[in-house]
């Protein structure tokens, strides 16, 4: 019987399919200015409906906030992740202390509660009608025609411009934000394609999964979501949404695979909403809670020098691709190393 069992473990072993599959290295930083930068070494295996990801992470905080945020929710670490979503099941990985635990793959919550109450206060404050008044709106994309080579890519050179100018009518004070972003691209070949069609396959299911609107979320770093995501983080209070429309269509001129994402976004002439909240109050509760609400802070207080923070980002980011293959990959390159305990 047990001989039977092992061959029958065999023949489903050789007959299991080969998935198309993605294999990629990657390194990417995020500086928030005041805050501190967050540095990520990342090697993934990816197909349609399973991914398995070795992370290498660092943090370097300034500040109070940034230094709260390096002892808890941003420390260093060497982790690894299995998601299937099959299964709708995540395996941590603990590569230091080759441990690791699993669970579910669990919706994503919209707000925690620290986050809910401003939001009720901001809520409460805001006027009926906003006194905020766009003045200015810029978005385009420039093929500069450069080429180059990074990390044995032969890539082209585009430039993203996104500028935004607003005026508050009652007050009179003025502010701005401005993104200013380099994108080298390599030539859309066999393997690019088919390495992107397998990564908007599994993050749109994964998105799925974690309960968010597939329709409305874009898996390009360059998409008018993430863009989105930028604004509401420097935005003045009760500014008007913004339309996106120009952005996406601009955006189209952007051909290729992105090998290298760098990018800097200024804010000017905002002033620190509940100023004075920084500092040893924020140690007090929910640590994790406040860390986003920290990060907003740190893009809106208003700098003592002004002159000198026009030409210094509040938030820089630079994003590289260092390898990408695309093997058949089969059900072991998704499995727990050899020797990993179970939490």
């Amino acid at each position: 019987m047990k001989k039977a069992l092992i061959f029958g473990t065999i023949v489903l072993a050789l007959a299991a399919p080969m998935l198309a599959g993605v294999v990629k290295k990657t390194k990417s930083d995020v500086t928030f200015r005041g805050f501190g930068k967050f540095s990520l070494a990342q090697s993934e295996k990816l197909t349609s409906d399973q991914k398995w990801a070795d992370m290498k992470s660092d943090f370097k905080g300034q500040g109070i906030a940034g230094g709260l945020a390096g002892k808890t929710i941003l420390r260093p670490g060497d982790s690894g992740e299995i998601i299937d979503l099959a299964q709708s099941s995540v395996f941590k990985l603990d590569n230091k202390k080759r441990e690791y635990t699993v669970g579910p793959i669990e919706k994503v919550k919209q707000e925690t509660e620290g986050e809910k109450a401003e939001a009720g206060r901001e809520k409460e404050e805001e006027p009926a009608e906003s006194n905020i008044k766009i003045t200015k709106s810029e978005f385009k994309v420039e093929d500069t025609g450069e080429e180059s080579t990074i990390n044995n890519f032969p890539v082209r050179k585009y430039l993203v411009h996104w500028l935004t100018e607003w005026e508050n009518t009652e007050t009179g004070d003025k502010g701005s934000s401005r993104l200013e972003s380099l994108v080298w691209t390599t030539p859309m070949n066999e393997t690019f394609q088919r390495a992107q069609e397998e990564e908007v396959k599994f993050y749109r299911a994964y998105m799925e999964k974690i309960g968010l609107d597939v329709e409305k979320t874009q898996q390009d770093i360059l998409g008018t979501s993430w863009l989105s995501v930028l604004d509401s983080l420097g935005k003045a209070k009760g500014q008007p949404g913004r339309d996106y429309s120009k952005a996406a269509g601009e955006m189209q001129k952007i051909k290729g695979y992105p090998i290298v994402i760098d990018g800097k976004y200024f804010v000017t002439g905002q002033k620190a909403t509940g100023e004075g909240a920084e500092g040893g109050q924020e140690e007090a509760q929910d640590v994790k809670g406040r860390i986003g609400g920290l990060l907003k802070k740190t893009l809106k207080k208003k700098p003592a020098d002004t002159a000198a923070s026009a030409n210094e980002p509040s938030l820089s980011y630079h994003t590289e691709v260092l390898e990408i293959s695309t093997p058949d990959l089969g059900a072991g390159d998704f499995q727990v190393p050899a020797g990993y305990k179970k939490k």
